[in-house]
Parts: structure tokens; C-alpha cells; sequence
């Protein structure tokens, strides 16, 4: 019962992580012309790197976004075919993440232990497609 409750919490976690991130950006970062116009949008995102698994099938962005420089996440966002799902998240900017593919399916963050992640997902998923995430903290 409790195993039902933990994964249906983190699903919700993940559906709303989701919908408040697509509002701020485009999912589409393979087609630069189909992002949304953020001229009009209050605050910034500066997508910092993106990187897709040695065999194509998913990609992650890593991304700062926010109204101002005191309030600000920086992001590691996990491309699905269909969908997405934000991975990890830790307040601020400059935050000197190192974010790799390990294998076709396993995604490596160097972070900090001194950072304090509001998102630390040890895998994300999309239907039967899922991502592992190995964390190496300095």
C-alpha cells in the first residue's frame, strides 16, 4: 500500500514538473523554429547543453530558467519520444553541473554535496522507455 502511494506521489511529482516546465519552453529541441516565443514571457531560460544517447533514442537538456538571477532552477530535463521528465533540480544559477551519457540509457551527473536538489530522480520514465540516473557528488 505504501509502495502504491510513494509511486503515485512520484508520478504526480513528475506530471507537474512536466506541465510547469513545457510552459516555460518548447519540448522540441531538435526544431529550433517550433519553440514558443518567450519575448512577451516574464523571466529567462538559457538552455546550457544538450545531449543525445549514443544510439539517438533519448535526450537530455540541461537548462536555467527563472524571473531573475535570485530566483532561478537549474534544470536536467530527460526527452522522451512522447514525453518528458524533469530529472534533477537545484535552485540558483552557475551551478557547474557536469552531465553525461554513461550508455544508451543510464545519464551521469556530477553535482556538489553542498547543493540541496529540490528534484533527484534516480530514474525517469515514458511508458516502457526509462533512463537511470547515477549521481556523483563531490
Amino acid at each position: 500500500m505504501q509502495l502504491k502511494q510513494n509511486f503515485k506521489v512520484g508520478y504526480i511529482r513528475i506530471v507537474v514538473t512536466i506541465l510547469i516546465f513545457n510552459t516555460l519552453i518548447s519540448c522540441d529541441f531538435a526544431n529550433p523554429s517550433l519553440q514558443h516565443d518567450q519575448s512577451e514571457a516574464p523571466g529567462f531560460t538559457n538552455r546550457l547543453q544538450t545531449s543525445y544517447s549514443p544510439d539517438k533514442s533519448y535526450n537530455f537538456t540541461v537548462t536555467e530558467y527563472g524571473i531573475d538571477s535570485t530566483d532561478a532552477v537549474t534544470q536536467i530535463l530527460v526527452n522522451f519520444k512522447q514525453a518528458s521528465a524533469g530529472a534533477y533540480a537545484v535552485h540558483g544559477l552557475n551551478k557547474k553541473l557536469k552531465v553525461y551519457w554513461k550508455d544508451n540509457s543510464t545519464i551521469i551527473v556530477e553535482t556538489f554535496k553542498s547543493y540541496r536538489p529540490t528534484q533527484k530522480w534516480p530514474q525517469v520514465q515514458s511508458f516502457n522507455d526509462i533512463v537511470r540516473i547515477a549521481y556523483l557528488e563531490k
